[in-house]
C-alpha cells in the first residue's frame, strides 16, 4: 500500500471513529438546585412617629420586612490547587480537612462530585481516613494483518482490573502513619502492584515509605492507570525502572505561589514480589524533582474541570548497578543510568504533556554498551459542550523510541527483530467521560511505522499493520 493510499485510508477512518464515540451518548446527570438560605426574619428597630397625639398610644412600628434572597453564585469551574480545601469545596466535597496525597493520585480529590453517581464513588470512612476502590479496563483490538505481521491477537481483553486501598491515621501532632495497597487480578489471581506503609510530619511536608511502591523516576510511572487520556500507558512507562521493593523519602511544599515536590528511592532492583529479597548485593536508586511555578497541579492527563492555566516541570534520574533481562537477555548483568525530563499543562480543556527519556547502558563480558530512548508528546482536548455529562474529548499522541541504538534490527538475515528498530507510533482517538473517571469510553486509531532497517515491503506495503483499540474504564475513586 502506497503511503498516500495508506493517509486516504487514515483520513476515511477518522470520520469513521468520530461517528463511532457520538453513538449512544448517555443522558446528561440533572444537577441540583442550590438551597437558598432561609429568609431572614429580625425585624428592624421601629422608627419614632412624627404625628403622634399626645395621651394616645403610639402607632404600631411596621411589620419586618424579609431582607432579599441572596443570588446563588455558582462555583468557578477553574480548578484551584489540588491540595486545599477550597478546591475540593469548588468541585462539591465536604471534606474538611484535604486527606493525605497518594504519591500517584489514584482516588479522586474530591469525594461528592455531581458528575459522579454514587453507585460508582469509593468507599470512604472517618473522613477519608480510609478509602477503599477499584477500577477494570475491559475493551477490544484490532490491528490490521500484513504479509510481514499476520497478528493473531485480535479480541476481547482486559488492561487492568484492580482492588485499590488507602488508609491515614494521626498518631500524635503534626506525626501520621498511612498505608496503600493496590492489586492487579486481571491474570486470575492477586499481582502486588503497590502495597507499602508511610510515616508522615505535616503530612506532605517530610514522608517516608517502606514496601512496595513506583520508582520516581519518570512522569509516565508515577501517572495512575485509571487517569489516563489513552487506554493504553505509554512507552516510557517501559523503559522506566517500574515498581521495586525499598524506601522513598519524598517532601512537598509550597514556596510562594508555586509547589516544589521531591523524592527519591533505593531499592533492590529485582522487580518487587518478583524475588522477596535482593540477589546481589547491587540497589537501583531514583530520584524526581517536580516543580509548578502556579501552583499545585492534579496528577490526572486530561482537564475535566477547565481550569486557569497550570504548568509543571519535572525532571529524573536513576541507576541500576545491575539489571535483570526485563528488555533482552543482552541486559542481564549489566549497569544502567537514565535521565528523564517532562513537562505537562492545561488550559480551560485544553492538556499537553511532554516526556523524553534516555538511558546509558554499560558494556558486559558479552556486548558492548548502547543506549535507549523514548520521546513523547501527547494532547486533548475537551469539547466546550454545554452540557455536564458526558464530556468528549479530541486526543493525539506521538511516540518514537528505540530499545537499542546499536541495531536495527536486521542483522540476521534469517530474522528481522523489530525490537531492535527504531519506532514511530501515532495515535488519534476520541473520549467520552460519562462521570469523569469513574466511567468513560475510549476509543483510539493508532499507525507504526519503522525507522531503520526495512520499513516497507517489496511492494511498499507498511511492515505493522494499523490498529483500532475500544475500551471501557468503570471505577471507584
Amino acid at each position: 500500500m502506497s503511503p498516500y493510499r495508506r493517509h486516504l485510508r487514515f483520513a476515511s477512518s477518522l470520520v469513521a471513529l468520530s461517528l463511532l464515540c457520538t453513538v449512544g451518548l448517555a443522558r446528561a446527570q440533572g444537577e441540583a438546585a442550590p438551597e437558598l438560605p432561609p429568609a431572614a426574619t429580625e425585624p428592624s428597630p421601629a422608627e419614632p412617629s412624627t404625628d403622634a397625639v399626645p395621651g394616645t398610644a403610639p402607632r404600631a412600628p411596621a411589620p419586618p420586612v424579609a431582607a432579599p434572597l441572596p443570588t446563588p453564585v455558582a462555583a468557578p469551574a477553574s480548578a484551584r490547587s489540588a491540595s486545599s480545601p477550597a478546591a475540593a469545596a469548588a468541585h462539591g466535597s465536604d471534606v474538611d480537612e484535604a486527606p493525605l496525597r497518594d504519591p500517584d493520585d489514584v482516588f479522586l480529590l474530591a469525594k461528592d462530585d455531581p458528575r459522579i453517581p454514587t453507585f460508582l464513588r469509593a468507599l470512604r470512612a472517618g473522613k477519608d481516613s480510609l478509602r477503599l476502590g477499584g477500577y477494570i479496563q475491559p475493551g477490544f483490538r484490532y490491528v490490521t494483518d500484513t504479509d510481514f505481521n499476520q497478528d493473531d491477537s485480535d479480541g476481547f481483553e482486559f488492561n487492568n482490573a484492580r482492588l485499590i486501598g488507602m488508609g491515614d491515621l494521626t498518631i500524635a501532632g503534626d506525626f501520621g502513619a498511612a498505608f496503600r495497597f493496590n492489586f492487579d487480578v486481571n491474570r486470575g489471581n492477586f499481582l502486588v502492584r503497590d502495597t507499602y506503609g508511610s510515616l508522615t510530619f505535616k503530612k506532605e511536608l517530610v514522608a517516608i515509605d517502606v514496601g512496595q511502591l513506583k520508582m520516581p523516576l519518570g512522569l509516565a510511572m508515577i501517572q495512575s492507570e485509571a487517569k489516563l487520556q489513552f487506554p493504553i500507558s505509554p512507552v516510557t512507562r517501559r523503559l522506566s525502572f517500574g515498581r521495586d521493593l525499598g524506601a522513598q523519602l519524598r517532601s512537598g511544599f509550597e514556596l510562594g505561589p508555586a509547589w516544589i515536590e521531591a523524592s527519591f528511592m533505593i531499592a533492590n532492583g529485582e522487580g518487587g514480589f518478583r524475588q522477596r529479597r535482593n540477589l546481589d548485593d547491587e540497589f537501583v536508586y531514583a530520584g524526581r524533582l517536580e516543580v509548578a511555578p502556579l501552583g499545585r497541579m492534579e496528577l490526572t492527563e486530561p482537564d475535566l474541570d477547565d481550569s486557569d492555566f497550570q504548568l509543571t516541570f519535572g525532571f529524573s534520574a536513576g541507576r541500576n548497578g545491575y539489571l535483570g533481562n526485563e528488555l533482552g537477555l543482552q541486559d542481564a548483568g549489566a549497569a544502567e543510568t537514565k535521565l528523564e525530563g517532562d513537562v505537562r499543562m492545561w488550559f480551560k480543556g485544553a492538556s499537553l504533556r511532554a516526556e523524553y527519556l534516555r538511558a546509558m547502558r554499560s558494556d558486559t563480558d558479552s556486548t558492548q554498551g548502547y543506549g535507549r530512548q523514548a520521546l513523547i508528546v501527547q494532547a486533548g482536548y475537551v469539547l466546550p459542550i454545554p452540557i455536564r455529562v458526558p464530556q468528549f474529548e479530541l486526543v493525539a499522541k506521538l511516540q518514537q523510541y528505540d530499545i537499542n541504538d546499536s541495531l536495527v534490527g536486521d542483522e540476521d538475515p534469517a530474522a528481522y527483530i523489530v525490537e531492535n528498530t527504531e519506532a514511530r507510533v501515532l495515535q488519534f482517538g476520541a473520549n467520552a467521560y460519562l462521570a469523569k473517571h469513574a466511567a468513560k469510553v475510549q476509543v483510539v486509531y493508532q499507525l507504526t511505522d519503522l525507522l531503520e532497517g526495512p520499513t516497507v515491503d517489496a511492494d511498499g506495503n507498511v511492515l505493522i499493520g494499523d490498529a483500532v483499540l475500544a475500551f471501557l474504564q468503570f471505577a471507584w475513586l
